[in-house]
């Protein structure tokens, strides 16, 4: 019965096409019917790229048990926190350990004087959750703000999750990343056996890529440019800046070769086009102080933000994070007007916020 239907549905269809090719415009002498009639849908592949056999299964396994000593809180206090702004924050719960919930940074950020937060998962949308943080915990007039990653989990690079994101109540949503974690870049450098994003195919970002930037101008959101490859990244801010996106942020190029790595050339391009450079923490209190500094030097403060990348278990938590990285710059030599510039007023404008003027 099925295998009959089936057949007669083919036959159907076959008629109707025939019956709308007897129905169209004749074809004049001396003309030829057009080959590749225009097509309105995207034909681009998927962005997400699926091995034969997923050996590594995914990117959170490799950091499941690997922090294990809990974070101790060393209360520190510093001018540097009245009106910093976080723009990276992990947060807990998650799929490998954190050491706090979004609340509990939330109300030690509040009661250290910080001004705001940007909840950032690799896994998914945090702007419902930052709506309920604004709602349920004691951070009231604090700017909490959530982020979307485009990783595998949420279906690489999908526009309608960005729509979704940006929609939430209360409009929280505000910072979209491209693919961190799943980046095509990172999967490759780390030889692992796991689904992957690609932004970019034979030399051209995708279509999907295009319709995202656009999203991002349309609602108003923040460009972070993820892990991606150093000349997609630079791609990617040119693009932006083309379709109007004034606030891009690229993601700690800083960090490491597993991560974007571009050349201080590419770095200059990209800053000099608006984008800012972001710095975390750990790189200035870590080993890789001395690049950090000599990076923040090249490109100047006022290209550049400071924020935390905290979150893990054994990390400084968010406030003491910031405090650590001033002392940093200060023994280098920067000035309070410059810190103030990189960890205050370059986040804000990022995020598309006041500047406040500091007492």
């Amino acid at each position: 019965m099925y295998s009959r239907r089936v057949k007669e549905c083919a036959i159907g269809l076959t008629g109707i096409a025939l019956a709308a090719g007897i129905a169209g415009s004749p074809v004049v002498a001396g003309e030829t019917e057009s080959a590749d009639p225009e097509i309105t849908w995207n034909r681009a592949p998927a962005s997400v790229v699926n091995p034969s056999a997923n050996k590594d299964l995914n990117a959170w396994i490799t950091y499941r048990g690997r922090f294990t000593d809990p974070s101790v809180d060393q209360h520190l206090d510093d001018p540097i926190l009245d009106g910093a702004i976080d723009i990276h924050a992990h947060y807990g719960p998650d799929v490998y350990d954190r050491q706090w919930d979004a609340f509990e940074i939330a109300k030690l950020a509040r009661e250290r004087g910080l001004r705001g937060l940007v909840f950032k998962n690799h896994w998914t949308g945090t702007a419902g959750l930052a709506y309920l943080v604004r709602k349920h915990d004691e951070v009231s007039g604090m700017d909490v703000f959530g982020g979307l990653a485009l990783n595998a989990t949420g279906g690489g690079i999908n526009p309608q999750a960005v729509r979704y994101f940006a929609e939430v109540e209360g409009r929280y949503g505000k910072v979209v990343w491209m693919p961190t974690h799943d980046s095509e870049h990172e999967v490759k450098y780390l030889k692992q056996q796991r689904p992957y994003v690609i932004v970019s195919q034979d030399g051209a970002l995708l279509p999907e890529v295009l319709e995202v930037l656009d999203l991002i101008k349309e609602y108003d959101l923040t460009l972070a440019t993820g892990h991606v490859y150093a000349h997609e990244m630079v791609q990617i801010v040119e693009e932006a800046k083309k379709r109007g996106i004034d606030r891009i942020i690229v993601t700690h190029p800083g960090m490491g070769p597993m991560y974007t790595y571009p050349t201080i050339d590419q770095l200059k391009k990209v800053t000099q086009l608006g984008a800012y450079a972001e710095i975390t923490a750990a790189e200035l209190i870590g080993r890789t102080r001395e690049d950090a500094v000599k990076a923040i030097r090249i490109l100047g403060p006022a290209h550049c933000i400071v924020s935390t990348d905290s979150g893990l278990i054994g990390s400084n938590n968010h406030a003491d994070a910031f405090v650590l990285a001033a002392r940093v710059l200060r023994e280098e030599g920067f000035t309070e007007e410059q810190l103030t510039a990189m960890f205050k007023d370059n986040p804000a404008r990022v995020l598309g916020l006041p500047v406040v003027a500091s007492n």
